[in-house]
């Protein structure tokens, strides 16, 4: 097991794959009984590597080779935060994987392991012990306060249950809930939801709490005519359209047609018809009509969902939101030319930053008087759910 760890942690750290895209690929090639503490491994060594890193590199001196830095860094972890687990049992197969990489290695890894213990920096003690970059816990403390930003910077370490959304339209809750691998109300306890029936019947999908309420917050009714502007993969536009009965039209678009693909096969799996996707640029929505409701789920930092996608925090830096800022704004400006009268426009990012969020809609709003801010929220994440924010704005009907 801790073997195929370490192969997915050298894919992520030294190959710049994407974590959740590995596990969903590859996961199904763990033994389905060490899946849950693989996972459990793979997510926390990443979410805590800096601190982890620090904890080892203290007793090492010159350069170690990529794969048994690799190697310390999981080990590292396992010795720091999993207490069920014998310290002999995780140095020993430590010992033992360094003996496949650089034999010469392992007595250099025996040493160090056994020297490894919690380390403090009394400096900037919540961006050390966090793993999150000291520019941007002093972002969070600036833009929402020091109690704020340590719960964001704590949450970011959290391993999040996988959270569901049923499908009304194929289950109700009470029968869902008879289901041993649903813990209510909407927590999976199984090994493997991609293979479970309920899963591949459509009956439920894995959805982030967060993430689900900005499609109820769309409020969408079955007459709509939604846009999902950067739709890919479609989750809360599948959300939407379960909400609006299969009814009216949800038309998703991305940029790129492998993401399209995407939401085709999941709208197949729940068999929903009023998902129509297609290949498009959310800056130009050529050929595009009016819409009811549009959402733009535009593209962020991430800042928000660091738990579920712990490898932003190894390549964060403050120039990420640069070329971001003006995009969204661009996203923005466009969308909002192809709501109706009396439409819904609602913004959307999965990143905790006012730059992104409160400072993009107020500038949004300050060159677009013919829209209304109708109300605002972020959602901090927390032990279960990662961190949104959503604005909705509706245009005015007395337009000449």
């Amino acid at each position: 097991m801790r073997k195929w760890v370490l192969n997915a942690l050298i894919a992520v750290k030294l190959h710049g794959e994407y974590s959740n895209l590995y596990l969903r690929k590859h996961l199904k090639t763990c033994n389905p009984k060490d899946r849950n503490l693989a996972t459990r491994i793979f997510y926390g060594t990443i979410q805590n590597w800096s601190y982890c890193e620090s904890c080892w590199r203290t007793y090492a001196k010159g350069k170690v080779n990529d794969k048994i830095a690799v190697l310390l860094t999981m080990s590292t972890y396992q010795l720091l935060f999993l207490d069920k687990v014998p310290a002999y049992a995780i140095i020993n197969d430590a010992v033992n994987l360094a003996g496949g990489i650089q034999p010469r290695s392992k007595g250099f890894v025996n040493a160090i392991l056994h020297k490894v213990k919690p380390l403090e920096d009394e400096k900037d003690p919540i961006a050390f012990q966090t793993s999150c970059p000291s520019w941007i816990v002093k972002m969070w403390t600036k833009q929402y306060g020091k109690e704020k930003a340590k719960t964001i910077a704590q949450s970011s370490c959290q391993i999040l249950p996988v959270t569901i959304r049923y499908n009304p339209l194929r289950i109700d809750e009470e029968t869902l809930w008879q289901n041993e691998n649903i813990k209510k109300p909407d927590i999976y306890i199984g090994h493997d939801i991609a293979s479970d029936p309920l899963y591949t019947s459509g009956k439920i999908s894995v959805q982030d709490r967060g993430s689900f309420a900005i499609a109820q917050f769309m409020d969408v009714q079955a007459s709509d005519v939604v846009l999902d502007c950067c739709s890919a993969p479609g989750t809360k536009a599948m959300a939407m359209a379960e909400m609006m009965k299969d009814e009216g039209r949800i038309d998703c678009i991305d940029i790129h047609a492998h993401r399209v693909q995407l939401i085709q096969q999941d709208a197949k799996r729940l068999d929903l018809s009023c998902i129509h996707a297609q290949v498009g640029d959310a800056t130009k929505l050529d050929g595009l009509g009016l819409y009811t409701k549009i959402l733009c789920d535009v593209p962020c930092s991430g800042y928000g969902v660091l738990a579920r996608k712990p490898d932003i925090k190894l390549h964060m830096q403050p120039s990420d939101m640069d070329t971001l800022i003006p995009l969204q704004a661009q996203i923005l400006d466009c969308a909002s030319s192809h709501v109706t009268k009396g439409g819904i426009l609602v913004y959307s990012t999965c990143t905790l930053n006012k730059k992104e969020n409160e400072k993009q809609v107020e500038n949004f709003l300050r060159s677009h008087s013919e829209f209304t801010l109708l109300s605002q929220k972020t959602i901090f994440p927390d032990s279960v759910h990662d961190g949104f924010f959503m604005a909705k704005m509706q245009k005015l009907e007395n337009l000449v």
